[in-house]
């Protein structure tokens, strides 16, 4: 059987005073790896928070097909803005390369689910200040439900959106509503990941939340999966 090589990638702040924090990351990850059925063939890690100094993952992208998968904490190492995140994961995965993280599980993109009946939840948010250009969200959730008329057998149970200024803690209150009513549904349906959250940290968090696959008209079929590690 051929050995599956993995990579792993990780960054901490470049101070020396507590070293053995990221050394005991990076041996969790390794363990982790291992886990997953993976032999550890190169560790990249950069020493600093600062994201235009992550030469180590450009280096990892630089040579990532000699590698069967990555290896990292979050998807937040990936990129601080999800749908950067999303995309970088999406062009590693065609590469064959998936990525698999500690905190947030598998990252796989998978067929439409276009045969199923499936109970529907639609969300978009508005950015900018408050009643300005409020029509786009009525386009938007217009387009969303015609996408479900012509293109799906899926059932429209219901539509958030939200308007907001920064997706700052407390301003998604429909999000928020659509989180306690997510037994309703089987699928959430947005035009880009983006309007769930842009940073990718707290995109994971509330994907953690809603426990539901999400298909955007942008990046696909995002299919949940609880980390059973």
């Amino acid at each position: 059987m051929a050995v599956k090589k993995a990579a792993i990638y990780h960054f901490t702040a470049g101070s020396e005073k507590r070293p053995i924090v990221y050394q005991k990351q990076l041996h969790i990850l390794e363990e982790f790896a291992q886990s997953l059925g993976y032999t550890v063939a190169e560790i990249f890690c950069d020493m600093s928070l600062v994201w235009s100094e992550h030469t180590e993952f450009d280096r990892f992208l630089s040579c990532a097909d000699q590698f069967d998968a990555l290896i990292t904490k979050d998807f937040y190492h990936i990129s601080k803005n999800t749908m950067q995140c999303m995309r970088t994961m999406q062009d590693l995965l065609q590469k064959g390369i998936p990525v698999h993280s500690l905190e947030n599980g598998t990252f796989t993109f998978e067929e439409i689910p276009f045969t199923d009946p499936l109970r529907v939840a639609t969300y978009t948010t508005h950015w900018g200040e408050p009643n300005d250009l409020k029509q786009v969200i009525s386009v938007k959730n217009d387009i969303m439900k015609l996408f479900i008329e012509k293109k799906t057998p899926w059932i429209l149970t219901d539509q958030y959106y939200d308007e907001t200024e920064r997706q700052r803690d407390g301003e998604q209150i429909h999000l928020q509503e659509m989180i306690l009513n997510k037994d309703k549904y089987d699928l959430l349906l947005v035009h880009n990941l983006n309007d769930i959250h842009w940073r990718t940290a707290n995109f994971c968090k509330i994907r953690e939340t809603l426990q539901l696959d999400i298909y955007s008209l942008q990046e696909g079929f995002l299919k949940y999966r609880r980390n059973t590690q």
